[in-house]
């Protein structure tokens, strides 16, 4: 009588069931993120960018990097936005939508991994079987699973992917999109390569200019891409001209976009120091991997920043021993690549690809950050197989091997399904992700900002000196210091604040109209003198233009305000809001039919811009 560990195994033999099983594994787990709000950057990616309101938007949607209205990033995403456009048209601000849309997602890259794993593994089995080479002959007669069903193997290691709670950072997160899109097209395009026909080949190669597209990681895809092509087709500079063009396309989109360089980071890693973090963020994902228990954002393998010297000495103490461990780590991966490539290609292979998806990521290269959950998003899949193919070599029967599995499985799928809570709502994150070490100076920032929006003044005072304890004249957390005094009648410690910040060009502007507001608060001075020249310094900044352009029409410069919009939207003309302003200030000076066309325009920019249509309906009656 078979065991249930052995009844599993047979049903898995269908690939059908395998799919149904994968995708209803990924709904399993993610469910809860249905009732989770907008955190932290997804406000920036979904409440406040322009570009996602209209289907119009789209084209313009590709020349412009993502955080339009955020501080400014180096991340050239088009295909992301443009999901979101398909969110926003359907969903409007609903959470749940987004969510949705990033389970599907996730469900259709498992799927497309595992037909990818199991249609490569199978032509692997079958090209050793009709030209065996030395290491082939020698274990032509072994038995093991990885050999005699490949779809069973890349079953296992789709499963583990899928449930995996290092991943719930780009699956719970509607702003980690990026990192789905990008496996699903690099999936799509590994197995299109795979295919026989010429069609699908072309198609691969269009796959891979969207994971491109997708996230700046997408440019590993199409190197492992390339190297897939030229094992199965001829002739090679067919294949290499194609994914040169694609590229091509990918510069031309990304350097003739509009870009604004973003803040430096604060994690600044010297050429002598890199080798050090390299080897111990291979450790700290080495630990996520294994036994996934503390997750967190913001995660980082620097001693320095923790705001007092014992608590420094102490993170710098472990800092020395994850050194350490990452370098046994590092001789073990060798190991393993030497005995995969004797014993069992495939993985050696599998071990390949990981590497060349990892290294972008291990600090060899300059980041903005030192570890990321997500980062493993892609590369993580190539592991798993790799794992799994070296597992079968375990003496362990069939039944006992399968329950291992199960045991880590459910372990990890319990793991994921509570991660799920940590993305609640913004409190949430933000005093989970502290509390679970975390505890980064732009965190205890934004935890800091919403206890002032809440009125807890003392309290976000608090968090505020903290965050610059750990990172001494932040400007954005002088300038969040500056508004919790503000709020709480602080007005000299307020002024300190911001004349420190009004020296950071990333802030100047900002704080120049907060000082603005202070000095109204103080002596009930109008500085829109302030006011006028922070619009100046800033004037694609939606926020400070619409501040100064209300504050105009207010005090009774409707003319003024009026032409200082008109600015606004020649520059922007993309954005449906300030059309939606000039359309009510030209009401406001009895213009009807201007205020009819600037009606009519922000109608068209934002599908969801009913304000606009009943106005334009009011003056069309």
């Amino acid at each position: 009588m078979r065991t249930a560990p052995a009844r599993i195994i047979a049903r898995l033999k269908n690939r059908a069931a395998v799919i149904l099983l994968l995708l209803a594994a990924a709904f399993a787990v993610y469910a809860p993120a249905l009732r989770n709000g907008f955190v932290w950057d997804d406000t920036a990616l979904v409440l406040r960018d322009p570009f996602i309101r209209s289907w119009r938007l789209i084209p313009e949607g590709f020349r412009h990097f993502l955080f339009t209205d955020a501080t400014a990033s180096d991340f050239y995403r088009p295909l992301q936005r443009l999901t979101y456009t398909w969110d926003y048209a359907s969903f409007g601000f609903a959470p749940w939508g987004y969510h949705l849309s990033n389970i599907l997602l996730h469900g259709a890259a498992a799927v497309m991994l595992f037909l990818f794993l199991e249609k490569w593994l199978a032509s692997v089995s079958k090209a050793a079987a009709d030209n065996p080479g030395p290491v082939e002959a020698s274990l032509a007669n072994e038995t093991r699973p990885g050999r005699r069903f490949p779809l069973l193997i890349a079953a296992a290691a789709s499963l583990i992917w899928t449930i995996h709670p290092l991943h719930s950072s780009a699956v719970t997160y509607i702003a980690g999109r990026a990192d789905l899109l990008m496996a699903l097209c690099g999936f799509a395009g590994l197995y299109l390569a795979l295919c026989k026909s010429k069609r699908a080949a072309f198609a691969s190669v269009v796959c891979f200019l969207a994971a491109m597209l997708s996230k700046e990681s997408g440019l590993v895809v199409l190197g492992i891409g390339l190297v897939f092509l030229f094992r199965h087709r001829h002739p090679r500079w067919l294949w290499s001209a194609c994914c040169a063009g694609a590229l091509a396309i990918y510069a031309a989109l990304r350097l003739s976009a509009e870009h604004q360089s973003p803040p430096l980071s604060s994690e600044k890693i010297t050429l002598a120091a890199a080798p050090i973090v390299a080897v111990r963020a291979l450790a700290e994902y080495a630990g996520l991997l294994v036994a996934p228990v503390r997750l967190h954002m913001e995660r980082s393998v620097l001693p320095f920043g923790r705001g007092n010297f014992p608590e420094t000495v102490r993170a710098a103490r472990w800092r020395e021993y994850q050194t350490l461990l990452g370098a046994a780590l590092l001789i073990a991966l060798i190991a393993w690549l030497r005995w995969a490539k004797r014993h069992e290609p495939a993985a050696f292979a599998s071990l390949g690809c990981f590497l060349a998806a990892y290294l972008p990521i291990s600090n060899l290269i300059p980041l903005n950050a030192t570890v990321a959950e997500h980062w493993l998003y892609f590369p993580s899949a190539f592991l798993f197989i790799a794992a799994a193919l070296s597992f079968t070599h375990l003496r362990l029967s069939r039944e006992a091997g399968a329950t291992l599995l199960l045991i880590w499985a459910a372990f990890l799928a319990t793991r994921t399904f509570t991660r799920n809570f940590d993305w609640h709502d913004q409190r949430t994150f933000f005093e989970r992700t502290i509390a679970d070490g975390g505890g980064s100076p732009r965190m205890l920032m934004n935890l800091g900002g919403l206890e002032s929006a809440q009125g807890n003044q003392r309290v976000a005072i608090g968090y505020y000196k903290s965050a610059l304890e750990r990172a001494p004249g932040q400007p954005f957390a002088l300038r969040g210091l500056a508004a919790a005094y503000l709020r709480s009648g602080n007005f000299p410690e307020a002024r300190e604040q911001l004349e420190q910040a009004v020296r950071d060009p990333f802030v100047r502007a900002e704080a120049i109209q907060d000082l603005a507001v202070l000095e109204y608060k103080e002596s009930g001075k109008d500085r829109v003198d302030l006011l006028r020249q922070a619009a100046e310094l800033a004037p694609g900044n939606w926020s400070i233009q619409k501040r100064y352009i209300g504050h105009l029409d207010e005090r009774g410069d409707h003319k003024e305000a009026i032409v200082a919009l008109k600015n606004v939207v020649e520059a922007q003309p993309w954005r449906g809001e300030s059309w939606r302003m000039l359309g009510d200030l030209w009401s406001g000076a009895g213009m009807s039919d201007s205020a009819r066309r600037a009606y009519s325009r922000a109608a068209a920019l934002d599908v969801h811009d009913d304000d606009s249509r009943q106005k334009l309906n009011s003056l069309g009656s």
